[in-house]
């Protein structure tokens, strides 16, 4: 068993403005022009409502959104949510939806990441949650901010809820105090990582102290933390068309130069964004690497594994090699960034009510999600899955207060929501475009010519940018 089994899965769980955002192709509905959201079909209906909801979550958070279901369909008689995993990531579980959209075959509700937010929205599948709000009256006040800006688009709200993460820094206190360093004192921004990296490979305590799987999330978190933009457009969320690749700058220059370096000056070991990869876990399970950056949504997994209390299987993770958890002295803290600490993005996971379904099984639909949002529900979501409370008030419930301070688990997640509620700029929380998808194969292919290919780091960016910019080019052509 390996500390693999906490983290690796439970990353794949895997996270603005309320103006507007094109993303590549005009949206099609506006605050002042919604569809109705039919509340009164529920009442109205003559037997229990099926709700059928897809996600791809795994491990503790899986179990969770079960056991969560689980107790909403005994609380009350009028509906039933079905629970249906469509495997182990957004792209497998997306593929399908975009397979059942020409013949309606969509599920009631379906939970996706941040990614596929535009495609979503000019696939016209979806009920915007900003519909049954409105009929509703919701007072929207009581939930993350940070949350609300990042999925509203032309003053509207789509999503009906939102999973809620930030990422953190894990890294070995026991090879900090080896290398000499303070293990109550964690580097603030890339530079002190690489700082922090050369004092404990010259003390010889590891040989590569840092292991990261850098993909496209990790460098948009970084970009967007230092208010770069990936694309033109306001990074997605003006009022025109997003056509142009952004991020060919001195900041990702920087970023990707800084990468270049700390691999060539054997700090760093690069770990190839591919399905199901786990090195970089594996890495620090076996004492290999001092510092990962990864998900916030794997404390309570982590903190299972370290005290013995996690099934491999239960995560899908096969043979590994015996690691003594005892021996592991894990801490978290904020992310480093480019200028400061704890700068990122928004994002995450976004609940949404299809369209396609009869008007009952949509007011089905927002019932359970009013179930979700309350508090009961997101003190759970918290503290057994790891996801931040979108609901504001599950932070001050004494439950979540008395585990934010002391479990293992809980401290991290009071960190990690420091940061998304501090470290993220209303004005500027992330990207948003149709092409999204493209966008991060192409940020992948260049970080594999660069760390692989020894590809120049300008040489690797500009490439990138002329990918992303046909792939918008594309997108806004074929409109979805």
């Amino acid at each position: 068993m390996a500390i693999a089994c906490g983290l690796a899965l439970m990353a794949a769980a895997c996270g603005g403005s309320s103006g507007t955002a094109s993303g590549g192709s005009a949206t099609t509905v506006s605050a002042t022009d919604l569809p109705e959201c039919p509340l009164a079909a529920l009442d109205a209906a003559t037997g229990p409502v099926e709700v059928t909801l897809w996600h791809f979550l795994s491990g503790k958070t899986g179990d969770t959104l079960k056991a969560l279901a689980d107790t909403y369909n005994a609380s009350q008689t009028k509906v039933k949510v079905v629970v249906e995993s469509q495997g182990t990531s957004n792209e497998e579980l997306f593929r399908k939806y975009q397979a059942g959209i020409k013949n309606k075959e969509l599920p009631a509700i379906a939970v996706m990441d941040d990614t596929v937010t535009q495609q979503v929205i000019d696939s016209k599948t979806v009920l915007p949650a900003q519909s049954c709000i409105n009929a509703d009256h919701v007072d929207m006040s009581a939930f993350s901010q940070s949350g609300r800006d990042y999925y509203t688009v032309d003053g509207v709200l789509w999503p009906a809820s939102v999973n809620l993460s930030a990422a953190l820094l894990y890294y070995n206190r026991g090879q900090f105090r080896q290398a000499g360093l303070d293990p109550n004192t964690t580097p603030k921004t890339l530079a002190e990582v690489r700082q922090y990296a050369q004092k404990i490979k010259d003390a010889g305590v590891v040989d590569k102290p840092v292991a990261l799987k850098v993909n496209s999330p990790m460098i948009e978190m970084w970009l967007t933390g230092a208010g770069a933009a990936v694309v033109n457009n306001n990074n997605g969320r003006g009022t025109g068309t997003t056509d142009q690749a952004a991020f060919d700058n001195d900041t990702t220059n920087g970023l990707y130069t800084w990468i270049d370096g700390m691999k060539k000056d054997g700090l760093l070991n690069v770990i190839a964004d591919t399905p199901g990869q786990i090195d970089q876990y594996l890495a620090m399970a076996q004492g290999k690497a001092s510092m990962t950056i990864e998900t916030s949504t794997a404390a309570t997994s982590v903190e299972a594994f370290l005290g013995g209390k996690l099934d491999p299987a239960s995560v899908g993770a096969g043979s590994l090699d015996p690691v003594d958890p005892k021996a592991l002295d894990l801490g978290a803290a904020e992310v480093p960034g480019i200028d400061a600490p704890g700068q990122l993005g928004g994002g995450g996971g976004a609940w949404y009510i299809t369209n396609t379904t009869k008007p009952e099984v949509q007011a089905a639909a927002w019932d359970f999600m009013k179930f979700f949002n309350s508090l009961e529900s997101q003190v759970t979501w918290n503290i057994q899955a790891s996801y931040l409370p979108y609901l504001n008030a599950a932070t001050q419930d004494p439950r979540v207060k008395a585990d934010w301070t002391t479990t293992l688990s809980g401290r991290w997640l009071a960190i990690a929501y420091a940061e998304l509620t501090h470290g993220v700029d209303p004005n500027f929380p992330g990207p948003l475009m149709g092409p999204y998808e493209q966008f991060r194969s192409a940020i992948r292919d260049s970080i594999d010519a660069m760390v692989f290919k020894g590809t120049a780091p300008a040489a690797a960016i500009t490439t990138a940018a002329s990918a992303t910019t046909a792939a918008l080019d594309q997108y806004n052509r074929e409109n979805f």
